[in-house]
């Protein structure tokens, strides 16, 4: 569930709870008073519970419980959230408060405060003295509202604006004090068609601290969220972080600079095709007595014909059962799949001072229409029949010479020699009919 917290969280609780029943209420207050109970009532068939409403001239509170998952999964998806059944499960219990604000200033028509006050069933279960102890510390930080998001929809209802409550707290773990701060999550973004067209974020800073055990730091942190068509599959991600920083127990220290990722995925005739692109600009690891750098790290993979009806019903599907989650995946191969590893490479590497050109890797890749991911588990080769791949590795000569050294590689080095291609090691491989040839010649 923690990827579904942080900067997307954002997303979810909009569309979740309060951007979906205040659409369309640029209005008096009474009328948007109205509009609100009606909303509410909807939510309460979509799984969710609506407990504790306060109502006042020009505000009330109201909690929001998660209660069927099953429901929410659903709701939730329709409303662009893609989350799957199991994931959603484990948001049962949760329940958040929403103050709300009738026509608080010049922006807003309406305005809410949404923070939770009750955890997740799953994460409000203590297994030992030491989860009481950090239960406890959490439930101290809801009942100061530590985690709220402040979210203001503008009088025109086609946008709306937020930020999140600075965080300075810590939890301690086996006595261990550990430090959380987040600081300065603002967001934008605009409406169409009663759905979430645009979102933009920004963090500056991000800071988790244990002394003596760990420093870790992520600063200027952006992110932006375009729907490009129709569909769940029609959009436009960009995400970027300036700097991470980790300082670790085990004298290891890293440094990353420069982290970019692009996502994108389009739809025709039920298929979907996407990709995504990471570029990392520089990489320096302190792992005494060998520390060293990387420049340059790029890696590129493109994807197509994937029926997004098959998709659409894996999202809603309980993933736990292995049958059913592999029925649906071989519905979603069922088209012929494409994968293309565009680009991975690096560019340079310094290791002990030394500079060391980097490596270069390519790929194409066909799923048949009758690829089994099942098949696959039980038995490798014969489902080799039903992939194509072309594989092409460079690496630079002083790279190769490196890798060479390490005792794993060596035993497939002196089986497989590489081709000198201008001046770089080469392997090509191919698999084709079950068949791999590595450089031309069977492998297999």
């Amino acid at each position: 569930m923690i990827k579904k917290i942080g900067l997307g969280f954002i997303a979810l609780i909009i569309a979740a709870g309060i951007y979906y029943f205040t659409v369309g209420s640029a209005q008096i207050t009474q009328e948007m008073k109205t509009q609100i109970n009606n909303q509410l009532s909807s939510l309460e068939k979509e799984g969710f519970g609506i407990e504790n409403r306060k109502i006042e001239e020009e505000k009330e509170h109201f909690v929001i419980s998660f209660d069927d998952t099953k429901k929410i999964s659903s709701f939730l998806f329709s409303q662009g959230i893609q989350i799957n059944a199991e994931d959603a499960s484990m948001l049962k219990g949760l329940k958040l408060g929403v103050d709300t604000h009738y026509l608080p200033d010049v922006y807003s028509s309406v305005a809410f405060d949404i923070y939770p006050v009750t955890l997740p069933e799953v994460l409000n279960t203590p297994n030992s003295n030491n989860d009481k102890k950090v239960l406890a510390d959490i439930n101290k930080m809801l009942k100061k509202k530590s985690f709220l998001i402040h979210i203001a929809l503008n009088k025109t209802a086609n946008a709306f604006k937020g930020h999140m409550k600075d965080i300075n707290e810590t939890v301690n773990e086996h006595d261990l004090p550990i430090n959380l701060q987040l600081k300065s999550l603002h967001f934008t973004g605009e409406l169409k068609d009663n759905h979430i067209h645009t979102i933009e974020q920004s963090l500056d800073n991000f800071t988790i601290f244990a002394k003596d055990e760990m420093h870790i730091v992520l600063s200027d942190i952006t992110s932006d969220y375009t729907v490009t068509g129709k569909t769940l599959y029609d959009y436009r991600t960009h995400y970027k972080v300036d700097n991470i920083v980790a300082n670790l127990k085990s004298d290891v220290d890293v440094n990353i600079k420069g982290i970019d990722v692009i996502s994108n995925s389009t739809v025709d005739k039920n298929t979907a095709s996407g990709g995504i692109k990471m570029t990392i600009a520089d990489t320096h690891i302190s792992n005494q007595p060998n520390p060293y750098d990387l420049k340059n790290f790029v890696f590129e993979i493109k994807g197509s014909n994937v029926d997004i009806t098959a998709m659409d019903q894996l999202q809603k599907s309980d993933l736990s059962d292995e049958k059913v989650a592999n029925a649906f995946l071989k519905k979603i191969f069922s088209k012929g799949v494409h994968f293309e590893i565009s680009e991975l490479s690096l560019e340079s590497m310094v290791n002990n001072g030394q500079k060391i050109d980097g490596f270069d890797v390519n790929a194409q890749v066909t799923l048949d229409k009758n690829f089994d991911v099942l098949a696959l588990e039980k038995n490798p080769l014969s489902a080799l029949q039903t992939v194509d791949a072309d594989l092409k590795l460079v690496f630079s000569k002083k790279l190769f010479e490196l890798i060479a050294q390490q005792p794993q590689a060596m035993m497939a080095l002196m089986m497989f020699q590489p081709k000198d291609e201008n001046n770089k090691k080469v392997y090509s491989l191919e698999l084709k009919d079950g068949k791999l040839l590595i450089n031309g010649k069977p492998a297999m």
